[in-house]
């Protein structure tokens, strides 16, 4: 039996981090591994614009050193243009393993024919598993949702789909596509999902603690992915190791600590790059303000520093608060 990257690096840490647009960016990512050594996915790119080697698209390609395991996340709704991409990003840079976005619930991306517009169409499913299989002997998920609505499940099918053309696991957002990222989590489909799977599921949808990322895991995944509260606070996969809150895990100045390190990491992976350093100061600044939920002056401090779009002022505002803030 061949080795599976997935199972391998889930019985190392069986928790996963999501590829989220405008976020899962090589600054946080670098933020993210001190916390974390497990499985991270990049922000989804464009097959069509990998396929055109397009330079903007091309950018999501890049890595650093330290960074594995890292999965690369495709969108696209073109078969023949994932054969494309795959090959252009393993000539261009060392690859672990793809994913496929068949889960993503925004419009820009089902316009496309990608994301969640894919799961109304199971025979195009089949050929971009297929082309892709055809295309790389590297390992690939493909991340979907349990279906379109409730009553049009497809999460069954999918699986034969993925075990049959030779995925190497799937992700299931166990929310429908009409739920986006409210409604119940389906724990029950993804109990019914791995009793049908002969390849890893990993589980997705409202894991926050350690209760949720038990409760989760108890429907027998092989691991379960941390999406919008790696968002808010990228310590969370350590919190929930420690069975710790991860509201109150780390103190003021050690949110301060974290910030300035991925500010430099902004700064360093922005030189030479027109424009990216203002890009980055717009994410730096959101992530400030997540980070400040439920401090206390907290709302003030948001309301200061959105109404500046100066660097040096960003900075000092964060650095100010963070350092004399009050639990």
């Amino acid at each position: 039996m061949k080795s599976n990257f997935f199972t391998e690096n889930l019985l190392k840490n069986d928790l996963v981090a999501a590829p989220l647009a405008g976020i899962s960016h090589i600054p946080f990512r670098q933020v993210l591994r001190k916390f974390f050594d497990g499985i991270v996915y990049s922000e989804m790119m464009s097959v069509e614009g990998i396929s055109r080697q397009n330079p903007e698209s091309m950018e999501y390609l890049e890595r650093l050193g330290n960074e594995y395991p890292l999965v690369f996340q495709l969108f696209g709704g073109k078969p023949e243009s994932f054969s494309e991409a795959v090959k252009i990003a393993e000539d261009k840079v060392a690859v672990d393993a793809f994913d496929v976005n068949m889960g993503c619930p925004v419009k820009k991306v089902i316009k496309t024919g990608g994301g969640c517009g894919l799961l109304s169409d199971l025979p195009r499913i089949k050929e971009i598993v297929k082309n892709i299989r055809k295309s790389t002997t590297k390992p690939f998920s493909i991340k979907i949702r349990i279906g379109l609505t409730a009553e049009k499940l497809v999460y069954r099918d999918i699986i034969n789909i993925a075990e049959s053309e030779g995925a190497d696991a799937v992700i299931i957002h166990a929310r429908t596509k009409s739920d986006m990222f409210g409604g119940t989590v389906r724990l029950d489909c993804l109990r019914e999902a791995v009793s049908l799977s002969s390849i890893p599921i990993i589980g997705n949808g409202g894991v926050v603690n350690y209760e949720t990322y038990k409760e989760m895991k108890e429907t027998g995944v092989a691991g379960v992915m941390i999406g919008r509260g790696m968002m808010k606070a990228p310590w969370i996969f350590q919190a929930i190791r420690e069975k710790k809150d991860f509201e109150t895990y780390l103190n003021p100045i050690q949110i301060n600590s974290l910030l300035q390190f991925m500010w430099q990491c902004m700064v360093e992976h922005a030189r030479g790059r027109e424009n990216k350093q203002t890009h980055y100061m717009h994410i730096f600044r959101k992530q400030a303000v997540w980070f400040s939920k439920g401090l206390h002056n907290g709302a003030e401090f948001r309301t200061k520093i959105y109404q500046t779009q100066n660097e040096t002022e960003v900075l000092d505002l964060t650095e100010k608060f963070f350092t004399t803030v009050t639990i």
